[in-house]
């Protein structure tokens, strides 16, 4: 298997395990990512998930260039079947936390972006490198790089195909903190494990909320909004933040 799927208490790791070939993503990667992510989904006793890279090299070095040699029909099943792996992380109804240990280019960076917070490794590099191969960036890259450092910013990114240090992603704001290589997932596992502690269907509306927003206008949010606060006000955990807000103690949030 390219992609490992291990679990750790509330918390899962999903690990691109190709670091011979700097975890380029292959066919065989997107199919297993796809169907890990669909298990993280359908299993309540995981409230979180670690996205990371074997290995110190890469997180994932985009895709895998040997395999791009195909006729239009199989490109567009490709393409189709990457857009369900693409949408079931970025649909996920559960907090994200991402490790990038190395490089993560092409589509590596965009599978970074559909995390809800990433960390880096202090050596780490991002770069939208299509241009560089005369190709336009999949797995969504457009979309969520203008969402995540503006429009003119992703625009000189993706046309310069520059690559960036974890400093400089850091102070573009989608990455929250760099740490060195060996401190880097037990960092993000430590995170991962206090969202995991957290309200799970709260959070994972908030999540849902704030993707479905921004295609919306702002009465139709509110409509959502509404929707969605009724909903997750009948969960036990709600009740459970209520007692404990009452008897002035600690709440303890089981995710249901």
């Amino acid at each position: 298997m390219s992609i490992d799927l291990e679990r750790h208490g509330a918390v899962a790791v999903m690990t691109f395990n190709r670091p011979d070939k700097r975890n380029a993503m292959s066919y065989d990667m997107r199919l297993q990512m796809e169907q890990a992510a669909i298990e993280v989904r359908d299993d309540p006793a995981i409230r979180a998930l670690v996205v990371t890279g074997a290995g110190d090299k890469a997180f994932c070095a985009g895709g895998d260039i040997s395999s791009f040699d195909m006729g239009p029909l199989e490109m567009r099943d490709r393409l189709k079947q990457q857009h369900r792996t693409t949408l079931s992380l970025f649909y996920l109804e559960k907090p994200i936390v991402v490790a990038v240990n190395g490089l993560a280019v092409g589509v590596g960076f965009n599978i970074a972006l559909l995390g809800d917070v990433i960390f880096a490794a202090e050596h780490a590099k991002f770069s939208q490198i299509y241009s560089q191969v005369g190709i336009v960036p999949d797995g969504g890259g457009l979309w969520l790089l203008a969402q995540s450092v503006g429009l003119h910013k992703a625009k000189e990114l993706i046309l310069t195909a520059e690559m960036i240090d974890a400093a400089q992603a850091k102070a573009l704001g989608f990455v929250r903190e760099v740490f060195p290589k060996d401190r880097l997932l037990d960092e993000a596992m430590a995170f991962a494990e206090k969202l995991a502690d957290g309200p799970t269907r709260a959070l994972g509306l908030d999540k849902a909320l704030l993707h479905r927003g921004l295609g919306v206008d702002f009465e139709s949010f509110l409509e959502l909004e509404s929707v969605a606060e009724v909903y997750v006000m009948q969960s036990e955990d709600h009740k459970e933040a209520i007692d404990a807000f009452m008897n002035k103690r600690t709440p303890q949030f089981k995710g249901r």
